[in-house]
C-alpha cells in the first residue's frame, strides 16, 4: 500500500487536473458578438480616458 504522502499527492494531482480540465472547457466557449453590447474591451481604455 503506497503511503500517505504518495496518496495525498495522487489526491491532489486528480483535484487539480479536474480544475484545469474545467477551466478549459468553460472558457474555450465562443462569444455571441450579437450579445455583445458596447466597444469591445480593448477599446473600452480609449473610451474612458476621455472623462
Amino acid at each position: 500500500m503506497p503511503g500517505k504522502i504518495t496518496m495525498i499527492n495522487v489526491l491532489w494531482m486528480v483535484m487539480v487536473t479536474g480544475m484545469l480540465t474545467a477551466t478549459v472547457a468553460l472558457y474555450d466557449q465562443k462569444i455571441d458578438t450579437s450579445k455583445v453590447y458596447g466597444p469591445y474591451a480593448s477599446a473600452r481604455t480609449a473610451v474612458l480616458g476621455q472623462y
